[in-house]
């Protein structure tokens, strides 16, 4: 039997300049993008977490008024609904769920720490404070839970860690508690986490290189392991390692000139395919997207690179694994290529029109429309 037919899917892009969602429609049959609509949702609207049904959404706004504002979303039309706006304390780098959907893990990078927040009092009040923070993260950029919903991952971009925290849940009590911190090699720069399809390997972005940390996962334990870290990639040789942002003349490794940031690393996200077959790294000083295919071993093999949106920082492959879509911060459109399932090499299928400072996708498979049974006509 032929595998079914993928389906075309929905992607939400958080424009953080223009304080909006846009939701666009991908034709999984010809890779078109299209435009559906804009959502309003607050001034520099930013991280993003998705339900694991894609029923709900979260987003997180990160000017003077921070929120969390949440919408249900319609599968079948890529509609999204407010539900409500949520005020917290902090600026929030990251946002993700937990598999169940009972909390929510956010990242503060200006604050170097991680929040805990349940996410029944998200949807319940205009504001909420963190049922849990863990403060001495030094910049903490990003926590995702693991499938099963038992840990939580941090990487630290300031102390070059990963931790892991167990997520101990008690009736309507939840805690994170300390595992692991595990070190990666001083300046590395550890950024966004991502698991292996079968969740028993934890790669790690590193801003200041592009280039990924591989650890294997202990999954009954939540332990990590240091297997190896990827090559950088050649197309980024006449760069420098990068630093932590914003940059400051005078701190450590400038000796008190002003830095040109255009000689700089300066990664963001990164994503695997569904296969586990291949990994993308996002680098936004060369606008790049730098391809790393995963060997036989386990190990990084560098594989290729493709220019695209100026500046990128979040991008997201579909669930089919076929499409990628991405987004630049100095960028108005947003692209979809195509994913060449034995290369990895990214073709550029098409372009749309978007918003300003995007910065972080969200990708819905759009799922068919509800057929209304008709009541039947009395024949004369």
């Amino acid at each position: 039997m032929s595998d079914p037919t993928p389906a075309s899917f929905f992607a939400i892009v958080s424009n953080a300049a223009d304080g909006d969602l846009a939701v666009f429609r991908v034709d999984a049959s010809t890779g078109h993008i299209e435009h559906v609509a804009r959502h309003p949702a607050g001034e520099a609207a930013m991280p993003m977490a998705l339900s694991a049904g894609g029923t709900m959404l979260h987003a997180a706004t990160r000017a003077a008024k921070r929120t969390i504002v949440t919408y249900s979303v319609d599968s079948g039309t890529g509609d999204l609904t407010r539900l409500r706006t949520t005020s917290i304390a902090s600026s929030l780098a990251y946002l993700s769920l937990t598999p169940s959907g009972a909390w929510l893990l956010g990242a503060s990078y200006g604050e170097h720490s991680v929040s805990l927040y349940r996410a029944a009092d998200i949807h319940a009040n205009a504001q909420v404070e963190p049922f849990q923070v863990i403060e001495g993260i030094e910049h903490a950029h990003s926590i995702v839970a693991s499938a099963d919903g038992r840990f939580a991952y941090v990487a630290s971009l300031g102390s070059d860690t990963v931790s892991c925290f167990a997520i101990v849940e008690r009736a309507a009590d939840a805690r994170l508690e300390l595992v692991q911190k595990i070190r990666v090699e001083a300046g590395f720069g550890p950024r966004h986490l991502r698991f292996s399809p079968d969740g028993k390997t934890l790669y790690v972005s590193s801003e200041f290189r592009a280039t990924v940390a591989v650890f294997a996962r202990d999954t009954e334990a939540g332990t990590l392991t240091a297997r190896s870290v990827a090559p950088r990639a050649p197309v980024l040789a006449h760069l420098h390692d990068g630093r932590a942002r914003p940059l400051v003349a005078g701190t450590a490794g400038t000796a008190g000139a002003q830095v040109d940031p255009s000689t700089l690393i300066w990664a963001a996200d990164i994503q695997i395919t569904p296969d586990g077959h291949f990994i993308f790294v996002a680098e936004r000083t060369t606008s790049r997207l730098i391809g790393y295919r995963v060997t036989d071993n386990g190990s990084l093999d560098y594989a290729g690179y493709t220019d695209t949106e100026t500046q990128p920082r979040g991008f997201r492959i579909d669930p089919s694994g076929r499409f990628l879509v991405a987004c630049g911060e100095q960028s108005t459109h947003v692209a979809v290529y195509a994913i060449d399932a034995e290369s990895g090499a990214l073709a550029l299928l098409s372009r749309c029109e978007g918003g300003r400072g995007a910065n972080w996708v969200e990708i819905i498979p759009q799922t068919p429309p509800i057929r209304r049974a008709t009541s039947a006509q009395p024949t004369h």
